[in-house]
């Protein structure tokens, strides 16, 4: 699960209903595997807009979001109102990072990350293999009273997660990641929303004049590590959902291989860049739930980077292996 946190160049710039079409399901009355769809539903599938604040020990971080469904195609305008001036806008799989002071746009394909209120990518079923639901209480969040729900892991591989969702329309209101001590490492929350109101055309559109800016088109394409003799083992539970080779950040041209792991929840990248080792590159590194860890193979740096604990990490690094006759 993404949140808009990211700390490695080649991430991505960052009326309701049942969520299923059906009649709606009392909040008593939902399983795990309905909550779980509900939730996924609805971050697609029902319009929205409001302010999203992201918490992290000290730091605090908000953004403005509007979001539509034509009944086909979601897509978004997500507004950053802290720090430098940043925008972006996505049309299905289409996503421009708008840079007002670099006077740039970055056009890349969504990848399969999900951010809030999304929740992951994977199914319930998945999901509900490597962690448990339960209904806990009942808390108000940005003026609507959300049922809680408590996502708690069956290993230490990964995180916990405390959510709000609101009952009638599925849509997550709050995200809390919880550490191995059941403490706040994390939470993403509407301070306020609209949900079920229609989002105009001009709510999606940038709110500044593009006219004269560069436009950066970062490609990626399929490929598979193994053809370039590399080899990557995950840790139980984390499948591989895609790999590409892709250029890293806004600034440079710079290529690396990148594969994508995910548990239904938890998403893991591997960036390896050949002979971009570098003697003083290794170690872990660690910003709320974002793990970094860094080695050397060979001339390659590897880098991994996710929303997973320091060990977790830590064994994806250490898997990383070029395999010699290919």
């Amino acid at each position: 699960m993404s949140r808009g946190l990211s700390m490695f160049g080649a991430a991505l710039c960052l009326a309701t209903g049942p969520a299923s079409g059906g009649v709606p399901v009392p909040p008593q009355e939902r399983s795990s595997t309905q909550w779980l769809e509900a939730i996924q539903a609805a971050a697609q599938r029902t319009s929205y807009s409001g302010t999203i604040v992201y918490q992290q020990r000290d730091e605090v971080r908000s953004s403005r979001v509007f979001h539509s469904f034509d009944g086909r195609l979601s897509s978004e305008r997500v507004q950053m109102l802290d720090g430098p001036p940043r925008e972006v806008i996505r049309h299905g799989d289409r996503v421009e990072c708008l840079y007002p002071q670099l006077h740039r746009i970055v056009i890349e394909k969504a990848g399969r990350k999900a951010a809030f209120p999304a929740l992951g990518e994977g199914g319930p079923l998945g999901v509900l293999e490597h962690y448990s639901l339960r209904p806990t209480d009942v808390e108000r969040v940005a003026g609507l009273e959300c049922q809680v729900l408590r996502l708690e892991p069956k290993d230490a591989l990964r995180y916990g997660y405390r959510l709000c969702i609101d009952p009638s329309s599925g849509l997550m209101m709050k995200v809390q990641v919880l550490g191995v001590d059941d403490g706040v490492i994390e939470q993403v929350a509407f301070s306020d929303v609209r949900i079920g109101d229609p989002i105009t055309a001009g709510q999606l559109r940038a709110s500044f004049s593009t006219i004269g800016w560069d436009v950066v088109r970062r490609e990626s394409h399929e490929i598979e590590f193994i053809s370039y003799g590399w080899r990557v083992t995950a840790p139980d539970g984390f499948r591989r959902l895609t790999e590409v080779e892709r250029h890293l950040g806004i600034e440079t041209q710079r290529a690396a291989l990148q594969a994508v792991y995910s548990d239904g929840l938890a998403t893991v990248s591997v960036f390896i860049e050949p002979g971009a080792a570098s003697a003083d590159a290794e170690g872990p590194a660690s910003k709320g739930p974002i793990t970094a860890v860094v080695r050397r193979v060979g001339d390659a740096r590897v880098t991994v980077i996710g929303e997973v604990p320091q060990a977790t990490a830590r064994f994806f690094a250490d898997s990383v292996q070029f395999v010699s006759g290919h």
